[in-house]
């Protein structure tokens, strides 16, 4: 009896501590640390609102470089033209007449340059060498002319005429003395009077003397000066009609081919620009789209660079945004995406992205603003240009 008492109370002493440690290690005990991974910094999807306008991506104002009157308008607004089509042509007859102008001063420099480097045909060495022929027969029929007028040679005549006024001197030099000593003394009758007549012949034949030396000297009368002048203008023609043959055998000099090529190209110069203001007069498509301006009429006189039509490619379209504040533009980048909404047409949402931002601001009613453009990728044939459009810009922070 002693002996189960025992067993049981052993039996109980084990349960007893089982129960205990078991609450121990439940209760008690301490809890080893489970490790954490550590927290990781999330980017924050942010969208940034604007409000823009739909314009199309390739757009032209299309002016003239000059003035003048409006011949004709050869397209109408909203027409689809092609890339080179004539839209309105000036007046251009002046343009087309300083291009023929031109175009003639080309064909005659060429034909010189052409001849210079032909070099001269034999008739024209034959009617070189027939002119000086005839301006050496001109320079002695000249020559013999103004002999027969001075009778003979001048240097002789010359001479003669120096010694006739020395010998008068001579005289008068004698006659004065006679005289000067038949008035010292005081003579008079007819030893004076001879005195005096023959002082005065002898003056009178000096001075005739004289007039002759300087006819002598200056080809005294017309027909002999005008003989002299015939003598020096044959003989200059006859240098100019040896130096024309002289050239014409030895053919162009380098100067002369140089001078002939200048011209030629100066001449081509003027035909290219004659040209381009021709083809200025008439104002073309720039690329391929629709007329979304015509602002002129047939008759109306356009100033240089006025505003005379508007070309727009309306296949693709941008949309232009000037909301964007100084605090939203600094998460706004090139390539992010974007969706847009056009007011006109509430039951299309277009794909975008960003492709470019102005770097200077603007100031627009106190707020400092930057310009977004926004590429829309597809379109909608209902799309036109100026629509208001919602753009939500997908950005991180």
């Amino acid at each position: 009896m002693s002996r189960n008492k025992v067993l049981i109370g052993f039996v109980v002493v084990i349960g007893l501590s089982t129960i205990g440690f078991a609450g121990y290690q439940r209760f008690l005990a301490p809890v080893e640390a489970t490790p954490t991974a550590a927290p990781q910094a999330q980017e924050v999807e942010h969208i940034v609102s604007a409000q823009g306008v739909l314009v199309p991506r390739r757009r032209a104002d299309l002016a003239f470089r000059t003035g003048g009157r409006v011949a004709e308008v050869l397209v109408a607004e909203g027409q689809p033209v092609k890339e080179g089509e004539a839209l309105v042509r000036l007046q251009d007859d002046e343009w087309k007449a300083g291009l023929a102008q031109a175009q003639a001063a080309l064909d005659l420099a060429k034909a010189s340059l052409a001849q210079i480097e032909e070099g001269a045909r034999p008739e024209q060495i034959a009617q070189a060498e027939a002119a000086v022929r005839a301006a050496e027969a001109y320079l002695a029929a000249s020559t013999a002319e103004r002999d027969r007028l001075t009778g003979g040679a001048s240097d002789t005549r010359i001479a003669a005429a120096q010694a006739n006024l020395a010998a008068a001197r001579v005289e008068q030099k004698l006659a004065q003395d006679a005289y000067d000593k038949i008035d010292q003394a005081g003579l008079t009758g007819t030893l004076e009077e001879q005195a005096r007549f023959r002082l005065a012949a002898a003056n009178q034949a000096v001075a005739a003397a004289q007039k002759a030396l300087d006819e002598a000297l200056s080809g005294s009368t017309l027909s002999e000066r005008a003989a002299q002048a015939g003598v020096a203008a044959s003989l200059a023609q006859r240098d100019v009609a040896h130096a024309q043959l002289d050239e014409l055998k030895s053919g162009a000099t380098e100067s002369q081919l140089a001078i002939a090529r200048a011209g030629v190209a100066q001449a081509e110069a003027a035909v290219h620009a004659a040209q381009v203001a021709l083809d200025e007069a008439t104002l073309r498509a720039p690329f391929d789209g629709a007329i979304a301006q015509m602002a002129v009429d047939e008759g109306q006189v356009v100033g240089p660079g006025s505003i005379v039509a508007g070309v727009a490619g309306l296949d693709a379209w941008q949309v232009e945004t000037d909301d964007l504040s100084e605090v939203d533009v600094v998460n706004v980048r090139v390539g992010q995406p974007v969706k847009i909404t056009v007011d006109a047409l509430p039951d299309v949402t277009l794909e975008g992205v960003i492709a470019s931002i102005t770097s200077r601001a603007e100031t627009r009613r106190g707020d400092v603003t930057y310009t977004v453009t926004i590429d829309v990728k597809g379109d909608d044939p209902r799309a036109l240009w100026g629509m208001t459009a919602q753009v939500e810009i997908q950005t991180q922070r």
